[in-house]
């Protein structure tokens, strides 16, 4: 099985601070060309720590997904920000605006009371 890589760090590189600042290991700034060409692919998602700066990249990523998923392509979108306690947050919100324009099963997680919280990566 082949997998089909994306890495989007527009929001963090396309906003008036840098979130980065203090990051030993600074993410990548590559374009992003997302042209579907396999049935599976893995979205790795770079946001910002303030959502306003995520919000039209996420919508793109909505738009692409609604016409990608109904095809039968198999897609895991990673959700990461500089500020890891913002991850699931930003994590959760992609997943409502994606429920908003398609009828996609039900997660765990969206059943929890409590929300989860993320200090580091590993």
């Amino acid at each position: 099985m082949l997998l089909e890589f994306y890495l989007d760090t527009r929001p963090i590189y396309n906003s008036p601070d840098d979130p980065q600042l203090n990051s030993l290991r600074r993410k990548p700034k590559l374009p992003l060309q997302p042209t579907l060409t396999n049935d599976v692919s893995l979205i790795r998602f770079i946001s910002h720590p303030q959502s306003q700066y995520n919000q039209l990249y996420l919508a793109e990523w909505v738009t692409r997904l609604s016409h990608w998923l109904p095809q039968g392509t198999q897609i895991y979108f990673f959700v990461h920000c500089p500020s890891e306690e913002r991850s699931p947050e930003m994590a959760r919100s992609f997943d409502h605006l994606l429920r908003k324009q398609l009828p996609i099963p039900t997660s765990p997680w969206q059943q929890l009371q409590l929300l989860p919280t993320q200090l580091e990566l590993f």
